[in-house]
């Protein structure tokens, strides 16, 4: 079962046989311990990666047409592992890859339109830096599908104006992040939309927790964590305040880290171990009648 603040405080309060409180600024104890909760909290969140912080979000335009392909991760969001953006496949010429090629004239035009993919989210890679300035310095400024906008940063208060550019006429496929919080794409298609839309993109990542010093605040873990904070908590709370050891406690806030790594998620599909990158190298004959599932280890049990 969830606690809230003052139940966690009461409880660590208890055990170093202190008065009883009925609200966290009761006493000036209860106000230690619950800043040794908030801590503890924190020092766990920074550890264990839990996946309860980890959601679906949606970048921020700059709805700025001087700066079409400059979006901005919302305040919040600890990491993004991932970006899509909406593909509408209404550009020519263009596979869902996002390569453009020539048109063949030799070939007889048909009516079919079964090849043209359908609308969907696409992945957006993410580049260094360098890589990404080298990709988009090679655009020719001198063709009608390429632009350029100027980049403005003053993040460690060392101010610099730097100019990017971009094309008009393609499908966002890749991506950079700068400061670890503008994210800036490579193009985007300007018969759609005259800048990139928050509502097309989609991301996923980690949330910054929050934390309020309420007696009812309830802090964002799972049921099976709480024996983890409540046990780490009391025992930096004996530790700072009354400078000895909870043997006990620290005895139980070890196992709880054992089984955390596999009991953190409720889906145990993929694992933690099958998420991991599989550098071993499969034969080629080994890939026919194997799934897609069954190649990554999903179908584990």
């Amino acid at each position: 079962m969830k606690l809230t603040l003052l139940q966690y405080t009461q409880s660590i309060l208890s055990s170093l046989q202190s008065d009883e409180v009925n609200s966290i600024s009761d006493t000036t104890e209860s106000l230690q311990v619950a800043e040794i909760l908030r801590a503890t909290y924190f020092n766990i969140i920074a550890r264990a990666g839990l996946p309860e912080h980890q959601q679906l979000i949606q970048l921020e335009p700059s709805l700025d047409v001087t700066t079409p392909v400059l979006m901005y991760i919302p305040d919040g969001i600890g990491k993004i592992e991932w970006i899509k953006y909406f593909n509408n496949n209404t550009l020519p010429n263009v596979d869902s890859s996002g390569f453009q090629h020539d048109l063949n004239v030799d070939i007889t035009s048909t009516s079919s339109v079964g090849d043209i993919p359908p609308p969907g989210y696409q992945y957006v890679i993410n580049l260094p830096l360098e890589h990404f300035l080298n990709m988009t310095s090679s655009f020719n400024p001198d063709n009608s599908n390429v632009a350029s906008f100027t980049f403005e940063d003053n993040s460690n208060n060392y101010p610099g104006n730097f100019t990017f550019y971009y094309k008009t006429n393609k499908q966002p496929q890749y991506c950079t992040i700068l400061s670890n919080h503008y994210v800036v794409f490579d193009g985007f298609d300007s018969e759609v939309d005259s800048t990139l839309q928050g509502s097309k993109t989609q991301a996923f990542g980690s949330v910054v927790p929050y934390w309020s010093m309420v007696d009812s605040f309830i802090p964002n873990i799972d049921e099976e964590q709480v024996p983890l904070f409540l046990n780490e908590a009391k025992s930096l709370a004996f530790y700072e305040l009354k400078q000895t050891l909870h043997q006990k406690a620290e005895q139980e806030a070890k196992r709880q880290w054992s089984s955390l790594q596999k009991d953190k998620a409720k889906s145990s599909a993929p694992s933690y171990f099958d998420q991991l990158p599989n550098f071993g190298r499969y034969a080629r004959s080994n890939f026919s009648g194997l799934s897609y599932f069954k190649l990554r280890g999903w179908d584990r049990s």
